[in-house]
């Protein structure tokens, strides 16, 4: 073998070695194709990871605890709207209470309950929010309740006027209403845990909206509504009394703040968990002072509802 070819199988093993680092350096050059597809991945994922959900929709369940001020709005006591005095001075209801209870003279109502309140309601509503950022957004929320409150009143049972022990008895009033609360105001997230997991505060204005349905009395089974349907008239059976529409309502006003946690389980779906404390005033006559009430929900969240996405 010559000398020649000696030193050509040196230069041959060389280049055998360096060969796959050059390929592997024209890979990785800036601007290949396979660098250029690998950045354009990552910035739509970071574009993905960074865009807003503009709009958001959800569905709220809840409880709400009303204040029990306005309760007493149905206690019967002569200062309100309505009263038993209604029923117990007409002659023909009067009547008919006084054979329920078997009363051989008169029935007179000695007590009224003072201390009345509502039980927890259930609620259901909607929610609208729009977000500026990721952090900041306005909001819009709508909620409906059905209000209940019962108590009990007393009842003294032909009064003797010897020394005996007072046929006293007791016998349930009750009251019905519902209630609309809408929300105004400003949302403010508190991110927790890689965008799945935040922390938020709200706070706003509130309009509520609330109809007496019903306030009655029972004695055992039979009921009467004291609320004044006949106006001027007085009730006379088996007659065609002209019964009026009588509407016991009004709006109210005052502040909302409120808090909570909120999941995102996708870019379309979450879930908040949070509550509220309203501090307004109920239009209920005679009893419209500010109060505060309260509540807690269950929201499910649609994000990008109207399907608007935007950086």
């Amino acid at each position: 073998m010559s000398p020649s070819s000696h030193s050509v199988f040196p230069l041959i093993f060389i280049l055998a070695l360096l060969f796959p680092l050059i390929g592997m350096t024209q890979t990785n050059k800036p601007g290949t194709k396979e660098e250029t597809k690998s950045r354009k991945q990552l910035n739509r994922e970071k574009m993905e990871e960074d865009r807003i959900a503009r709009w958001d929709f959800g569905i709220n369940f809840g409880t709400y605890f009303s204040n029990k001020y306005t309760a007493n709005y149905y206690n019967g006591s002569a200062g309100n709207v309505n009263t038993i005095n209604y029923v117990m001075t007409n002659y023909y209801w009067y009547q008919e209470i006084k054979q329920l209870l078997n009363a051989a003279d008169t029935v007179i109502i000695e007590g009224l309950p003072t201390n009345m309140h509502y039980h927890v309601a259930l609620t259901g509503g909607l929610f609208f929010r729009y977000n500026f950022t990721s952090l900041w957004g306005i909001f819009l929320e709508v909620d409906y309740a059905q209000l209940n409150t019962d108590g009990e009143f007393t009842a003294n049972i032909d009064p003797a006027t010897y020394l005996t022990e007072p046929n006293l008895q007791l016998f349930s009033i009750h009251g019905r209403e519902q209630r609309v609360n809408l929300d105004l105001g400003v949302h403010r997230r508190f991110p927790v845990y890689r965008k799945k997991m935040n922390l938020f505060a709200q706070a706003g204005l509130n309009i509520n909206y609330c109809q007496v349905m019903k306030n009655y009395i029972n004695f055992y089974d039979k009921e009467y509504s004291i609320i004044n349907i006949y106006g001027n008239q007085n009730y006379i059976p088996n007659t065609n009394l002209q019964e009026n529409q009588t509407y016991q309502n009004g709006f109210g006003y005052g502040l909302y703040a409120g808090g909570g946690m909120g999941f995102i389980f996708s870019r379309q779906i979450g879930l908040e968990l949070g509550g509220y404390l309203h501090y307004i005033t109920v239009n209920l006559e005679g009893y419209n002072q500010f109060r505060p009430f309260g509540g807690v929900y269950l929201r499910f969240v649609l994000n990008n509802f109207i399907n608007r996405e935007e950086e």
